[in-house]
């Protein structure tokens, strides 16, 4: 079964319940969807890559005129993006490991991301889903492993696109 059949089958969250959960509002709030899966024991999250987004007329964007060939490859989703993007599913994970009465005062910020690798692109009109898997969670301290896949448009099946650690701190 692929992530997105688990996805699927999950507790899904929409972007309205996510909202209660992160502090991220308007263009710097990327997740669209999360889903618990009891199955796997990991909290997915779907990240829709706009068109329109804010990044795309910057990051490699397509270049105006229609014959050069320079720097033809984007728009692409940057990095960092992908990695801010799991920091804010991490929260999440956070918060449901904690219970939200616990943490509604606090929220993780960044404290450290080790171990970024990536492994293919993201462009528009993808669909990025993150996979989360907690190694600590307290009042203090989140400390959690992400992989992302992206779901290509008219591709087969998903394509493992990155990996991180990230460790957050409450404040």
């Amino acid at each position: 079964m692929d992530w997105f059949e688990y996805f699927e089958k999950g507790n899904i969250r929409e972007k309205a319940e996510i909202d209660q959960l992160i502090p991220h509002r308007h263009e710097m709030s990327f997740l669209n969807r999360i889903s618990y899966v009891e199955e796997i024991s990991s909290l997915l999250g779907e990240v829709l890559i706009e068109e329109d987004a804010f990044w795309t007329r910057g990051h490699f964007p397509v270049p105006e005129k229609q014959n050069s060939e320079k720097f033809n490859i984007g728009p692409i989703f940057p990095g960092v993006l992908m990695v801010e993007s799991a920091a804010q599913l991490g929260i999440c994970h956070w918060r449901d490991q904690l219970g939200f009465s616990e943490t509604e005062k606090k929220t993780m910020v960044l404290k450290q991301v080790d171990g970024v690798k990536y492994f293919r692109d993201v462009r528009p009109g993808d669909r990025l889903l993150i996979k989360t898997s907690s190694e600590k969670s307290s009042m203090r301290l989140m400390k959690s492993k992400f992989e992302g896949v992206v779901y290509k448009i008219g591709a087969e099946k998903p394509e493992k696109c990155f990996e991180c650690l990230i460790a957050g701190l409450s404040v």
